[in-house]
């Protein structure tokens, strides 16, 4: 378990939890969420002497495994999870009365503490009171008042892929030629059939553009100079935009008539950005074995 990456999510009825949880599933963590402590114990006591690999699972905990059990048994339940494993990272959720208040008119759904207090926003306080403990052991308190759900996942995306670098936005780069059509799963299209194309140059219609004399001919032309100079930009102020955003895949096709030459060109350069930038990618030409230009 020492190597164990382990999030636990917990906070206020009401203001994200399930929400959060979803978010870290994606991520590809196991979750579990309502579960009691002592089944979360019994969890944790055959997780650690298993010989299964689930290096990372996430846990949603709150006043549904009942009010006394997770204020006298949660914060020392946290506190043997950071000495067990090597990550282990809390994450509160709270909210606002009002907006609380709001979001259980809107559901209609009872509070967890309603047989104990039956006024709502009394219920509301309860829980305030009772989650005080565990909120102050919190590494990351984050208040989803003004949030929506994906602003909040990608908040919870953000915080696990500054930890765990293996989550980053996976970014796929993708050369292809428009006569064999425009791949289905692209987020951005680029066509740049507009530059000198070097089919027309005998010496290079057999080349494609991994080749050298295929990337000086195009270098010698001050549009493309000018196009690699504005697209590196353009992509490189995106792509934190998009991981902001909480994206996992980000698809970006470059096309030109064949798929051979320019628009491989011009992918190869792009995935120089992706690999500066930090972020996994994937370099495919998917027609540079396939005639055109």
């Amino acid at each position: 378990m020492d190597h164990s990456f382990i999030v636990v999510v917990t906070g206020l009825s009401g203001s994200g939890k399930s929400t959060a949880l979803k978010a870290i599933e994606d991520e590809g963590f196991f979750c579990m969420d309502n579960i009691p402590i002592d089944l979360l114990m019994k969890f944790i006591e055959i997780y650690d002497s298993a010989t299964f690999d689930i290096p990372k699972v996430g846990i949603g905990m709150d006043v549904r495994a009942g009010a006394g059990s997770i204020t006298k048994r949660a914060p020392w339940m946290v506190s043997l999870l950071r000495n067990m494993a090597a990550d282990v990272h809390l994450v509160f959720l709270e909210a606002n009365k009002e907006n609380l208040l709001n979001r259980y008119k809107e559901t209609r759904r009872r509070h967890p503490l309603s047989d104990l207090y039956p006024n709502l926003l009394d219920a509301i306080d309860a829980e305030v009171s009772i989650m005080e403990p565990i909120r102050d052991m919190a590494d990351y308190i984050i208040n989803t008042t003004e949030m929506n759900v994906h602003e909040l996942q990608a908040k919870i995306k953000q915080i696990i892929s500054s930890k765990d670098k293996a989550r980053d936005m996976y970014i796929e780069i993708r050369s292809f030629g428009f006569k064999k059509g425009v791949p289905v799963d692209a987020d951005i299209v680029m066509d740049v059939r507009f530059l000198p194309n070097p089919y027309f140059v005998d010496s290079l219609r057999d080349k494609t553009g991994t080749d050298e004399e295929v990337r000086e001919f195009l270098s010698q032309y001050e549009s493309y100079r000018d196009f690699i100079e504005r697209f590196r930009g353009l992509i490189q102020s995106i792509l934190p935009l998009y991981k902001k955003e909480g994206r996992s895949y980000l698809n970006i096709a470059i096309g030109c008539t064949g798929g051979r030459h320019r628009s491989v060109a011009v992918a190869e350069e792009i995935m120089k950005v992706v690999e500066e930038a930090g972020y996994n990618g994937k370099l495919i030409h998917r027609d540079i074995g396939l005639g055109g230009h």
